[in-house]
């Protein structure tokens, strides 16, 4: 397939990457005119069916395109992926329980692997957001580059926790307990009213794997560079998380970017509600700030 040029300085190519049992679908943004091999960030998509762009269900900010858009423009090549099962990333007859944080883990390795093999880069930077942040660091080696944007800090047990506290009303014991009883990797009755898709059946054998790991133990782990980035405004993962992953790996640079959200965009307005109306205007540019620093860190200038 030939390139995509666009007057605005960078070609986009699509690319599928083999995996295990699915072929992964994304794109590949390279600077135009590039002289020799270039950096390449490879980003690592949100929670959920988020696709390639940061489009998803009750939400569209393509702000991965944005990203891409913007890195190209300082000489940096991206790849963003539809995840397994998302987008053109369609896998026949998958099921839901067939895909746990483990296969996102391995199929991020994957992309990674075949992008190593690439002389057209000279370094690789692995970039995940929200939970793309636990999926990236667990894929990260230690000839790469790390950035973690808007991930989380605490086991995700104890984030969904935090999130339902208050909410339950006399339910909230035993949600709690049902919460205890998958990260202990045992599965639950999908017995609560107005909890249906929390605990169905099939989900379980996802949450049960990303319960069992813990994001502070894990970026322990790292020997690579890392840049750790957090909104002030996020309203799905406050600042606590990213000082958590600093503390827990003092070789990390933290940055917290002012009135940045969770879909990067700034944010005047300290009402939620208008937060949240964020999430449906593409047309907003991404945070600057967040985009300067990440730039400098890929270039290690």
């Amino acid at each position: 397939m030939p390139f995509l040029t666009f007057a605005h300085g960078f070609d986009e190519l699509e690319i599928s990457v083999d995996a295990k049992g699915a072929k992964l679908s994304g794109t590949l943004t390279m600077p135009a005119h590039a002289h020799g091999a270039v950096p390449l960030v490879i980003i690592i998509a949100g929670s959920g069916p988020t696709d390639r762009d940061c489009n998803g269900q009750g939400f569209k900010s393509d702000a991965y395109k944005k990203m891409a858009a913007q890195f190209a423009l300082n000489g940096i090549a991206t790849y963003r992926y539809d995840k397994r099962g998302i987008g053109k990333s369609a896998v026949e007859n998958m099921k839901e329980e067939d895909v746990t944080f483990n296969v996102m883990i391995e199929d991020a390795k994957a992309i990674i692997s075949n992008f190593e093999k690439d002389t057209r880069f000279s370094q690789l930077t692995i970039c995940g957001h929200s939970e793309g942040s636990l999926v990236g660091m667990k894929a990260a080696a230690e000839k790469h580059n790390y950035i973690s944007l808007a991930g989380s800090g605490f086991p995700i047990g104890e984030t969904m926790k935090e999130q339902l506290k208050g909410k339950l009303g006399t339910m909230e014991k035993e949600t709690f307990a049902k919460l205890d009883s998958l990260q202990k990797g045992k599965s639950v009755a999908n017995n609560l009213p107005g909890l249906e898709s929390l605990f169905r059946p099939s989900a379980q054998p996802f949450v049960k794997s990303w319960m069992a790991l813990n994001p502070t133990s894990e970026i322990k782990k790292l020997k690579c560079p890392i840049l750790i980035l957090n909104g002030t405004k996020d309203l799905q993962v406050s600042e606590k998380n990213a000082v958590a992953l600093n503390n827990a790996n003092k070789t990390s640079k933290l940055v917290l970017i002012p009135n940045m959200n969770h879909l990067l965009t700034e944010i005047e307005s300290d009402k939620p509600e208008e937060n949240y109306a964020s999430y449906q205007k593409p047309e907003l540019p991404i945070s600057k700030k967040m985009m300067d620093e990440m730039i400098l860190f890929v270039l290690k200038k």
